[in-house]
């Protein structure tokens, strides 16, 4: 595994050295963060002690496959946005790999026009919440944080509760009550 450069940080997961050098050299003279896993299999721990912005996933692998790994990554990192570069891309497969959550698809060969458009587009897509404070009550704090979060994840899951308790990663019962904690109610 490899990082470097200085910015939005990328991971890319592919078993193929050559490409993840043209990945690397390619992302890292636009300014991102770009680090490198030949291993799908090292790609949990590395979620789970890193924090990207955007992963890059192959689906043909040795070991654990891109379409294994993905539902994985989605389950750790919910708001992580993946996008599938892959020759086993095409629109006969585009509602499967995107039912287990993949941002975008490229099909190899890409143009690099093709790669930094979907990253751009995956990091614009990344949600910021802002929240203006009324007083200097934690309480009062807590609960404006609390509803934007809640409403976000609404939002976010079409309103569906236990989607969105799940994106929260609460209960949906724990969610119901702060529902009616904080009155929101749709």
């Amino acid at each position: 595994m490899a990082e470097r450069a200085a910015g939005h940080r990328i991971l890319v997961i592919d078993d193929d050295e050559k490409l993840l050098t043209v990945y690397e050299g390619l992302l890292t003279r636009r300014g991102f963060t770009v680090t490198t896993c030949p291993d799908s299999t090292q790609v949990m721990p590395l979620l789970k002690s890193s924090a990207f912005e955007v992963a890059l996933l192959d689906i043909r692998m040795p070991g654990l496959e891109g379409s294994d790994l993905l539902p994985l990554m989605k389950k750790a990192c919910p708001e992580l946005p993946v996008v599938l570069v892959s020759a086993y891309c095409d629109e006969a497969t585009a509602g499967y790999y995107h039912a287990l959550g993949a941002f975008d698809m490229i099909t190899k060969p890409f143009s690099h026009e093709a790669l930094l458009d979907a990253v751009g587009r995956a990091l614009q897509q990344q949600e910021q919440i802002p929240v203006t404070l009324t007083s200097l009550s934690l309480r009062e704090g807590r609960d404006q944080l609390y509803r934007k979060l809640i409403l976000a994840a609404l939002r976010r899951t079409g309103w569906n509760q236990v989607k969105a308790a799940e994106l929260l990663g609460v209960s949906r019962y724990c969610l119901i009550r702060w529902l009616k904690k904080l009155g929101i109610s749709y």
